[in-house]
């Protein structure tokens, strides 16, 4: 699906959202409609097509590669195009909630009112983000493999003596070298009892035998996330970790098995949950099941059995982790996290590295 035809499909839902012209501002979901990586902008959509206001910066670039008409902007360009003869079909606008400051609504008000009606939504365009047309599936599984070549390269450097920030160095240096963006976000390898806290970042703690190692890591390639967490024992743990471990890794089973059109999200997490519980470490269990992952490393939907998302159903084209765990302060902890796609039929798995615990003598 090309850029004009995400404008199209944005079009088809004005009237679900009861609004005749959607203004999106959010940078993330500019690239998404446009295809043009800004740092301010508005998209204008509305039945008739859509109009891109940006800057000198970006005036000539997006001239060339939008896939709308762009529009030089300044203070008044929009309201003098709302106020323009041809645009008088529009009296309606939908912005986006979620992302708008008080600051930016009153300015909106002052300038457009009452030339519009102004409608808050609740993030419309990451609704449509949510399921991913062909292009984005086909970068997802080019950045969950490059991911997992990180994974390979982390494991390959366990040695003793070894710090936490050396292998997230050598594991950024790895991505960029192969075409990487950036990080998806500051790697998690924790060593140890460091793996207790689910969003640890790597320190100075030195490597040595009997400790667990957590890895969970991301990459940006051309802008689509991959996310993936798993556990090495480095020498023989704790006997309390292996326990943990088993209950994860069928914990993460039982959901995966759920993972299929029509599931209700909150079934899902709940299936995940009930388990660990079921097992004595219901309370060691902090974070949701999981999230989507597409231009964001973390976007909708969101896998927790509490509102509003709990009744959303898994959709053919969602992105999502699986990733439960158990953190027991002061030993360590569990994560096993895989990256999917829904498919009409179950799941593919986009991470391809097997859950069964390694172990490096």
């Amino acid at each position: 699906m090309d850029h004009s035809q995400r404008i199209e499909k944005t079009q088809k839902t004005l009237k679900e959202l009861t609004c005749n012209a959607l203004l999106i501002e959010e940078t993330t979901n500019l690239y998404y409609m446009t295809g043009q990586q800004l740092s301010t902008g508005k998209l204008l959509v509305h039945e008739k097509g859509a109009e891109l206001f940006v800057d000198n910066r970006y005036f000539e670039s997006c001239q060339k590669n939008a896939p709308c008409h762009v529009i030089l902007s300044d203070k008044t360009s929009l309201s003098d195009l709302l106020k323009s003869p041809e645009f008088n079909f529009i009296h309606s606008l939908g912005f986006d909630s979620d992302n708008t400051s008080f600051k930016r609504y009153e300015e909106m008000q002052k300038n457009l009112t009452p030339l519009v009606k102004l409608i808050p939504l609740d993030n419309p365009v990451k609704i449509q983000r949510m399921i991913k047309d062909k292009e984005e599936i086909d970068l997802l599984r080019e950045a969950a493999a490059l991911g997992s070549q990180g994974f390979d390269f982390v494991c390959s450097l366990l040695c003793e003596g070894l710090k936490e920030n050396d292998i997230a160095l050598e594991l950024e240096i790895f991505w960029k070298r192969r075409g990487s963006k950036s990080l998806a976000f500051d790697p998690i390898i924790a060593f140890g009892s460091n793996s207790s806290m689910p969003h640890y970042r790597a320190g100075q703690t030195i490597l040595k035998k009997g400790m667990p190692v957590l890895i969970d890591i991301g990459v940006n390639y051309q802008h689509y996330h991959s996310d993936m967490t798993r556990v090495i024992y480095f020498g023989e743990p704790d006997p309390k970790i292996r326990t943990i471990y088993t209950i994860v890794e069928n914990a993460q089973k039982k959901a995966l098995n759920l993972c299929v059109p029509g599931t209700k999200i909150g079934e899902l997490d709940e299936t995940a949950r009930g388990y660990i519980k079921a097992q004595g470490f219901g309370e060691f269990f902090s974070h949701g099941l999981g999230h989507g992952v597409g231009l964001e490393i973390h976007e909708a939907p969101t896998l927790r059995n509490q509102l509003p998302c709990k009744d959303k159903k898994l959709e053919n084209g969602m992105v999502i982790t699986i990733e439960p765990g158990i953190y027991l302060p002061g030993m360590g902890g569990v994560r096993i996290e895989d990256t999917i796609l829904i498919t009409e039929t179950g799941y593919e798995n986009l991470t391809k590295r097997p859950t069964s615990p390694l172990l490096y003598q």
